[in-house]
């Protein structure tokens, strides 16, 4: 009977572990509405269960392999139950965070049973229990529970999550054989520290392959952005000669005496050319051609455009860089205008500006409805699709490669999109 209150603490000690190594990875997670209930809640659910069902196990079986199985099972989706109850997420990402603090777990469980010494006493023992589980968890918290989240979710597949329970069955089977075989709980220890190690590497390779996936579709945009701007380039040319042409067949027809019918039908004529030939001058051919197509869309939706803009400062930036940051900027700001019901505030301000060795960029649009906010940048939304959402992202990308910084804000029913460049760049950087 003398065992009993033992085994008692050693089961409630059990449950409260893991729902330590959980709360680990919980932490930089995106939480779900009263975090602090749904985690005191899960936490005390988990650890009744694990504690009765540890103690139940350790009664009724003996130290073999099968009488430990059912444990560990029960361990792993308890800790399932405390990611699902607490944080956001989708997919597999919280069963691959339920690997994760049963990993942790078990590495810190099984290490601190080797710790024990029958010198230090029971209490100890529990002191050295303690102390080893805070600094273990603090240390890992600290730096892999951090590192592995993206946005404060995990981006998790199928080969990434089967390759995972790999690791942690193994990680189980290296457990039980420990406390089968306690004289070879030091060479399992080691083993589970490689299984982790393992894990995190699986996890930074995936998330790399990831990126390099990500990567190459904006690089596959900013190709077709090209395109787009040599096409641009060329309909607006041959708009200007037609335009030219027009002026002078309209000039030359004045010059004849006609009746006044025929001078009101030419007048027409000529003010829808004067659309066409209002060309936005900056100083800067490329900026020029961009402006002058988007000017175009806006005039037919009954769009204001009114640019103050230096394109002279722009003459260190790449053509398609260019394109990609302004065409895009606009196109956010042109469909957002477009939904306002009245025409009068219908205006986008463009201001292309130098402070201080800086290149300042200022878009502004007046906008209806509520925008939400990831990181400093708004979401998107339209379909989650094909290339939505990689707009922002291509031209943060853009800014990025010129050591540049990019805010957005909402204020007084407007948006605002700012971008700061340094002038003063290294020519081999262009």
């Amino acid at each position: 009977m003398s065992e009993n209150p033992k085994l008692g603490m050693e089961s409630l000690w059990y449950g409260i572990n893991l729902w330590i190594s959980c709360l680990v990875f919980l932490l930089p997670l995106r939480r779900k509405t009263h975090f602090k209930v749904r985690l005191i809640l899960s936490g005390a659910v988990c650890v009744l269960i694990l504690s009765g069902v540890y103690y139940l196990i350790e009664n009724l079986t003996d130290w073999s392999y099968w009488g430990q199985v059912p444990l560990l099972f029960i361990t792993y989706f308890s800790a399932v139950l405390i990611f699902y109850n607490c944080v956001k997420g989708k997919g597999f990402g919280l069963w691959y965070c339920g690997v994760w603090g049963t990993m942790t777990f078990l590495l810190v469980l099984e290490t601190s049973y080797v710790l024990c010494s029958p010198l230090l006493g029971d209490l100890g023992n529990w002191l050295l229990k303690i102390l080893f589980s805070v600094a273990v968890n603090v240390a890992i918290g600290l730096t892999l529970a951090r590192w592995m989240p993206e946005k404060g979710q995990y981006q998790i597949g199928p080969r990434q999550m089967v390759s995972a329970w790999v690791f942690c069955i193994m990680s189980e089977n290296l457990f039980i054989y420990a406390k089968v075989d306690p004289g070879a709980a030091l060479f399992n220890i080691v083993l589970q520290f490689y299984c982790i190690t393992l894990l995190y590497l699986q996890s930074a390779l995936f998330k790399k392959s990831s990126m390099r996936k990500e990567l190459e579709t904006i690089q596959l945009l900013w190709h077709q952005q090209k395109g787009q701007y040599q096409l641009s380039k060329e309909t607006i040319e041959l708009i200007n000669h037609k335009c030219h042409d027009l002026k002078h067949q309209v000039q030359a027809i004045r010059a004849v005496k006609d009746e006044k019918e025929r001078e009101t039908y030419l007048e027409k004529i000529e003010k829808s050319v004067q659309i066409y030939s209002a060309i936005v001058r900056t100083g800067n051919e490329i900026l020029d051609t961009i402006l002058t197509e988007k000017s175009l869309i806006c005039e037919n939706s009954g769009i204001h455009i009114n640019c103050v803009a230096d394109g002279s400062l722009l003459a260190f930036m790449n053509p398609v860089d260019l394109y990609t940051l302004f065409g895009n900027a606009l196109d956010n700001a042109i469909e957002a205008v477009r939904k306002l019901e009245s025409k009068e505030k219908r205006v986008i301000d463009i201001m292309l500006y130098e402070r201080q060795s800086f290149l300042m960029l200022q878009i502004v649009n007046p906008m209806c409805g509520e925008v939400k906010f990831e990181d400093g940048l708004p979401l998107t939304t339209k379909a989650k699709n094909g290339y939505h959402g990689y707009g922002m992202k291509s031209m943060l990308h853009t800014i990025q490669k010129y050591e540049g910084h990019l805010t957005t804000e909402v204020k007084n029913g407007c948006f605002y999109f700012n971008v700061m460049l340094p002038l003063e760049r290294d020519s081999n950087k262009k």
